[in-house]
This record gives structure tokens, sequence and C-alpha cells, in this order.
């Protein structure tokens, strides 16, 4: 499946300010030591998609609004005059942080979710980019107690709920809704720039709905993520909660694991393919599941009314829209595999 890779018109219009972000990040990269900055080049690098440089990383559609969310809080307070001057000083060290946490995640997550492909080396780059993320947030919120205490609890959530999810996908134990719609709260890291802003706004008490809003954003996405990338799901052998209702389990690859070498195993790894495919597309499995992404997206607005972030309506029907057209895509590859044409 295709999708668009323009930036949403509310990711673009931030661009300065995403920029300033990079132009610390990079500096903190390049100045790192021998191999260590090497490494970090590696990983921007790997980042980068096609001609565009790394700087368009965190405006990809498939990208949640990580970076964007903490700028849209910043002027919900300015709105409502709750704004501190110190806040627009201490902001492009916060995001300068959340990109240098996030890269810490990402990095974890590729050696978890395809340990044979991952490039471990970058696990050591990693570090460095936690404790760059740790230095630059202490230089924008000192000891702010309040602060440090919701990241610490972010961070154990996000890593309790990724190794949670990491059970269950690579076992064939039940994967009911509520679980997987549990375990999407391991995105718990996007609280932080959003905790970040609110300490300094002296609003450390909107951390339940910082939680929620991100809680529901991650099971939009999960969703959404879920139809996008099951075939690469089924190629590492993950038994995601789409994948699982679907019907696969990890029985069944390991049969078409157990097949002969070249033609034979191919075969049979494509009849478990085209018997899952019969559920996503013919069965309408693909459909209902964005259909439920768009539901969690509007209760993530709800969420986002309270705070509030007043750009994040306009990102809603920007994404809802952008889900619609991939909606509109599996349509038309339903009508080619009913009528005997392409397959996905």
């Amino acid at each position: 499946m295709n999708v668009s890779d323009s930036p949403f018109p509310s990711y673009e219009a931030r661009r300065a300010d995403i920029d300033a972000a990079w132009a610390i990040v990079e500096a903190h990269l390049a100045a790192l030591p021998d191999p260590l900055d090497a490494l970090a080049a590696r990983f921007l690098a790997s980042v980068s998609a096609g001609e565009a440089r790394h700087r368009a990383y965190f405006q990809n559609p498939l990208a949640p609004p990580l970076l964007y969310m903490p700028l849209w809080l910043r002027d919900g307070l300015v709105g409502a005059g709750r704004a501190p001057a110190a806040l627009d000083e201490a902001l492009p060290r916060i995001l300068a942080g959340t990109m240098l946490g996030y890269f810490y995640v990402r990095i974890q997550d590729d050696v978890l979710d395809d340990p044979e492909r991952a490039d471990r080396e970058l696990l050591l780059l990693g570090n460095a980019c936690f404790t760059g993320m740790i230095a630059l947030l202490r230089e924008a919120l000192a000891d702010h107690r309040g602060f440090w205490g919701a990241f610490d609890r972010a961070f154990v959530a996000f890593s309790r709920l990724t190794a949670l999810e990491q059970r269950v996908v690579r076992s064939d134990e039940p994967y009911p809704e509520l679980l997987f719609e549990e375990h999407c709260d391991k995105v718990a890291f996007a609280r932080v720039p959003l905790l970040a802003v609110a300490a300094l706004a002296d609003r450390i008490d909107a951390e339940p709905a910082i939680c929620a809003l991100v809680h529901r954003l991650g099971v939009a996405y999960g969703l959404a993520n879920d139809v996008l990338g099951w075939p690469r799901d089924l190629l590492a052998g993950h038994r995601t909660y789409l994948l699982a209702a679907a019907g696969l389990d990890h029985a069944s690859l390991a049969r078409v694991d157990a097949e002969a070498a070249g033609p034979s195993r191919n075969a049979a790894r494509e009849r478990l393919t085209e018997a899952l495919r019969g559920d996503l597309y013919e069965g309408g499995r693909l459909r209902r599941t964005l259909q439920a992404a768009v539901t969690w997206h509007a209760r993530a607005a709800e969420a986002a009314r309270v705070l509030p972030l007043p750009a994040f309506e306009a990102f809603t029907a920007e994404r809802i829209a952008w889900i619609e057209a991939l909606d509109r895509q599996i349509v038309v590859m339903s009508l080619r595999r009913a009528l005997g044409g392409a397959r996905s």
C-alpha cells in the first residue's frame, strides 16, 4: 500500500521551531567522540527517506505529532495567559531532548522488532542519546521535582508495556482488544515533552490529561500501523493484534519454516499469506481496523481540548482524511482481488 509522503499542513507550519531543535541535536551528535559521531551519522542516514534529509523525519505522515504537541500546548497556554517567559527560551532544548530520547527508544525498538537485521552497534549510540536527553531537559527544567517524577512514570510505563507486548506478539497467547489497548500505552515517552511544557507553566497537575491524550493517540496509531505494516510483521513473525485477530498463530509459521528450503517453503508461506489476505481484505478486517483508528483519533481530540492544544483539531482532521484515503486504497485492492487482479 502506498501513502503520501507530503507533510501535514499542521506539521509544516512549525518547521522553524523543529529546525531550531534539530540544530541543537546535530551539534550534540557531531560533538560526540569517535566512533560515536560516526554511528550518529549512520543513524541519521538510516532515518532519511530517499532524497529527504533527516530533518524531514518527524514530518512524515507515519510519524505521530511527538514534537508538535508541546508546541501546540505552548500556544494554548499563551492563549490562556498561562505561559511564562521562560517557556519560549526552554522550548528548543525540550524539543531537542525529546528528539534524542526518541532516538534512544527507536534504536531499542529496531533491535527488539528484528534482532537479526537490526544495527546492534547503534545501541551504544543510544546510550549517548539518553544522557544527552537528560542533560537538555535538566537545562530546561532544573530540578523540578514534579516533572522528574512524571518523567520516571512515563519511562517505566514505556519500558513495562513494550516488554509485555513483545511477550504476546511472540507467543500464541490470546490477544484480546483490551490487552492491545493497554499495550498501546507503550508510547508513554510521548508524555515527556508535554509534561515539560506543563511543568514550566506550573501545570504539572495536567499529567492525567496528558496521559489520556497520549494513550488514546497511541491506540489510534497502533491500529493504523498494524494495517500498514502487516506484510512486514508477518515476515518478521510478529503476531500483532491485527494478525492474531485474522487467525495467525506461531504454529502455522513453524509449519512453514519446517518446509524444505526453496520453492516448497515459499509456496507454504504464500498459502498462509493468502489465507490472511482473505480475512483482511474480503473479510473487511483492514477497513474495520481503520474505522476504529478514526474513533480513537476523535477520542484523542476530546482529551486535547482539556489541556488545551488549539492546533490538535486541525491535525485530527488531517489525520482522519489521510486514514480515509488509505481506506479507499484498500477498497480498490479488495475489488482487484475479487476480480482476480493484483495482490498486496
